[in-house]
């Protein structure tokens, strides 16, 4: 907790701050101190302290006024008076304000632990219901760039105090490791959510959702200062999970204003996931600052397709690849400019078998001596999984479901059902579930002419109304209440 005292006598202060320490314990509040009115001011202007413990007869500026004017510039903060003085009108005042509690002089810990244990479970509340309206509005908006598109929408403008970092986990196994990757994704995630709850409790925000292709995608709101904090986090837990046996896995992250704008730069990301083939595992990626040339970009893009092949079996295509590639190394006498230690480690970690990195030519034999594996490796079940989550979205629909938790159902990373399911039916996901839901839509909208909109926009699924209405019209060409209208 961020805790300012405000007294212009030194030795209270002392007192005050002394007995919140032994009454909190534990390491990482902060304290501010001021002498008068005037600091308080400033001090909860640039501080946004969580607790004020503030004396009325102060220089300056009294404690009292002090707290009107500090309410412009820190709404959440919670205030108790500490005054020598029980003037029935001082007290009137304070409950006007929103005083939280009034304590007389002198105050000693059996007066200060109720107030502090009080003030902690409602701080803590404030600050969990914040963030479940983050997690909340992430995702929501996330859900609707993915079916709309980002031409579509307006975002509401908002005053906040943080911008987003944002940080996109990718998992790349091959078919055979589902089940190992999906344990590790599920292992990173919540130790993600943990950095987030740290971020929570200092004031600051965090969601985790899925973009479009089933990138896990951590949004943090955050101050300047919490940013540092927060990405020394993710360093440390990318470095942890990279001294185990694990699967490919990389991180990248970069810092927005609107979640318009992060949305915007997750497709751009999930675009160019074939650049981090080279990358050392486990690196923590600012977006923008891989350079690749042009030749190398296209190189890998070849890669990306063999890889998906090989996962697919198809071994005519996987030969084409290959020949295409190694007949155009040879006639130019040029090789990609690309660290095939890391590049042999990423596709190992896909097709399960040892890719030699001893040079490009045996790079390429391996594929082919290696072909039976292919084969061999093939998922003969994937037609079957693809129908059995169709099944469960007809089926959940209504429900608060994402691509992250049906993998999780099926076993399956979302990014791998992303693809899968892209892969062999021809539609995105998302694409899927909002016709789904919106033919549920229509049939309640005509059926259930009691229900509001808001109640159908429930029904099937969407908390927002506004979300619901958008993309209705998007798939419809008219509002839900104009359907209505012209059906019934």
């Amino acid at each position: 907790m961020v805790i300012l005292i405000a007294d212009d006598d030194r030795l209270v202060r002392f007192t005050i701050k002394s007995i919140l320490g032994e009454i909190l314990e534990d390491s990482g509040n902060i304290f501010l101190e001021a002498a008068n009115g005037r600091d308080m001011i400033r001090l909860c202007r640039e501080g946004k302290p969580d607790v004020a413990f503030v004396d009325i007869r102060m220089p300056y500026v009294d404690g009292l006024n002090a707290i009107a004017e500090c309410r412009k510039y820190s709404e959440w903060t919670e205030y108790v008076i500490v005054s020598g003085y029980s003037d029935f009108t001082y007290a009137q005042t304070g409950i006007r304000l929103g005083i939280t509690e009034y304590l007389l002089k002198p105050v000693d810990e059996e007066q200060l632990r109720p107030v502090v244990e009080k003030l902690k479970k409602k701080l803590e509340k404030q600050k969990n219901d914040s963030n479940a309206r983050f997690q909340l509005q992430v995702m929501e908006v996330f859900n609707y760039y993915s079916t709309v598109g980002l031409e579509e929408y307006e975002e509401e403008q908002e005053e906040k105090s943080y911008r987003y970092l944002v940080f996109l986990l990718y998992v790349k196994a091959g078919i055979r490791e589902r089940e190992k990757s999906l344990d590790f994704q599920r292992d990173m995630v919540k130790s993600i959510r943990q950095a987030g709850e740290k971020a929570v409790l200092q004031k600051g925000h965090y969601g985790i959702t899925n973009t479009a292709e089933g990138t896990i995608c951590a949004v943090f709101g955050v101050s300047d200062i919490q940013r540092e904090f927060v990405l020394s986090r993710i360093r440390k837990i990318s470095a942890l999970a990279g001294s185990g046996s694990c699967p490919c896995y990389y991180f990248r992250w970069f810092c927005r204003d609107t979640l318009k704008e992060v949305y915007s730069v997750c497709e751009a990301a999930d675009a160019q996931e074939y650049l981090l083939m080279d990358q050392p595992v486990g690196e923590v990626l600012e977006y923008g600052k891989l350079e690749v040339q042009e030749y190398e970009r296209t190189f890998l893009c070849q890669i990306e397709n063999l890889l998906d092949a090989w996962e697919q079996a198809d071994g005519i295509a996987c030969k084409e690849i290959i020949n295409t590639i190694w007949r155009n190394c040879k006639e130019t006498g040029k090789y990609p400019q690309v660290d095939l230690e890391n590049l042999s480690r990423f596709c190992s970690s896909i097709c399960r078998f040892p890719v030699d990195a001893s040079s490009w030519k045996l790079f390429f034999t391996s594929f082919v001596e290696h072909s039976e594996e292919m084969y061999s490796g093939a998922a003969v079940e994937e037609k079957s999984i693809v129908e059995q989550v169709k099944g469960y979205i007809q089926k959940y629909y209504m429900n608060d479901i994402s691509i992250s938790l049906i993998g999780d159902h099926f076993g399956l990373t979302a990014n791998y059902l992303s693809t899968l399911f892209h892969r062999k039916t021809g539609e995105k996901f998302i694409d899927y579930l909002t016709g789904i839901r919106m033919e549920a839509a229509k049939k309640l909208l005509v059926k259930n002419t009691s229900a509001s909109v808001q109640d159908i926009a429930l029904m099937v699924g969407y908390t927002s109304v506004r979300h619901f209405s958008s993309l209705f019209q998007k798939q419809t060409g008219e509002t839900p209440s104009a359907y209505r209208k012209s059906r019934c």
